[in-house]
């Protein structure tokens, strides 16, 4: 099995959809913002790690960059490794590094991080090559389920913007607070392990880079903990400088002189159709010509247009636009077993170029999701 493509054509969860339920196994190549390799056997998700690569290893990445090592240890361990030929998995076992059950979930928890990049890339080109042979050296601690895989990321790439505007900055500094003794507030796993990173006021950054988890993860457990009152933000980040009075008068006489050019160009634009209509057109007409003598009465007129053609064209465009907009709400039903809580999403998703949004608020059409989320309402404003 062949398979290759852009992207924007076929997108990339498809691809991973069509692999899991062909149960296929073998190598899925993309080329976006940089060069990724996903393996799959038996339409399950293996690994992330391609060997053919000595420069770029996501698991050792997500090692550095949560803490799980720092740039020592792994300095040694690209030692044995180089020495022996070993794979880093095996090494990280033998010097006890991890168990197997820590190695195993750090090994899925990576997976899941590098396919939510994958999938965030706004362009992007695969290619699939089918067989086992690809698999030859492939050491893999995990098997990911493919749906799971890609409603978790979706989930992730959904929910990260609105995080990110309330930790709009790694430089913002948190602090907990104290649990209120008459009130049991149970609290997740990646929860405590963040709140007990913070007993003392810490940056966003610090926190990402000690809790030993996936980015999404720590930014997630910040959220909740701010929402069930156990965190506070002691620092903000300050917002950008207002502009000094001179840059502000420089500003616009700036944005003056651009807007000039174009006013300038339509008045002669109309001075010039003035110039046509008075001049020009009684010149190529016969003496006694008036606009009201060309106008023929509507029984010569057989050819006249129906001036309801333009209103339904109009209808015709706004009803195509509804379809559109509701083929891609069906689909992303489909991936996602719920709508989206706005259309903006399917641009995310790839699902609906950004153009249709645009379209869709200038007709006046109006999207709400509904609740429970397994329906929607889109109306005419």
């Amino acid at each position: 099995m062949a398979l290759e493509g852009n992207a924007k054509d076929f997108g990339l969860s498809e691809i991973f959809q069509l692999i899991s339920i062909q149960k296929k196994s073998g190598m899925l190549s993309i080329s976006g913002e940089e060069n990724m390799a996903v393996f799959f056997e038996d339409g399950m998700v293996v690994s992330t790690r391609d060997r053919r690569s000595k420069t770029r290893d996501p698991l050792r990445d997500y090692l550095l960059r949560y803490g799980f090592l720092d740039r020592e240890e792994m300095n040694n361990l690209q030692q044995i490794q180089s020495g022996s030929g070993m794979d880093l998995t095996d090494i990280l076992l033998q010097e006890r590094y991890f168990s197997d059950d820590e190695l195993r979930q750090i090994f899925t928890d990576q997976i899941y991080e590098t396919v939510q990049e994958i999938l965030s890339w706004p362009k992007s080109y695969y290619k699939f090559v089918s067989g086992t042979s690809v698999l030859t050296g492939v050491r893999s601690f995990a098997a990911v389920k493919v749906e799971g895989l890609l409603m978790e990321s979706m989930r992730r790439i959904d929910e990260f913007p609105e995080i990110r505007r309330i930790f709009r900055a790694e430089e913002m500094m948190v602090r907990r607070l104290p649990a209120e003794p008459s009130r049991k507030i149970p609290l997740e796993r990646s929860e405590e392990v963040v709140y007990e990173l913070l007993e003392n006021e810490s940056s966003v950054a610090d926190v990402l880079k000690r809790a030993k988890m996936a980015r999404f993860c720590a930014y997630e457990a910040l959220k909740n903990l701010l929402e069930k009152e156990l965190l506070e933000i002691t620092r903000d980040v300050q917002p950008e400088q207002e502009k000094s009075p001179g840059e502000q008068v420089r500003e616009r006489r700036s944005g003056g002189r651009k807007r000039t050019l174009p006013t300038m160009a339509a008045a002669a634009a109309l001075a010039l159709c003035y110039a046509a209509g008075e001049y020009a057109v009684p010149a190529l007409f016969p003496p006694g010509w008036t606009a009201d003598a060309m106008r023929a009465p509507a029984a010569a007129a057989p050819l006249s247009r129906d001036p309801g053609l333009s209103g339904d064209l109009s209808e015709f465009r706004l009803r195509r636009l509804e379809t559109t907009v509701r083929q891609g709400l069906e689909e992303y039903r489909a991936v996602m077993g719920e709508y989206p809580f706005s259309l903006e999403i399917l641009v995310v998703r790839k699902i609906l170029p950004a153009g249709v949004v645009t379209r869709v608020h200038q007709a006046g059409l109006v999207y709400r999701a509904g609740d429970p989320a397994d329906r929607y309402e889109l109306s005419r404003g």
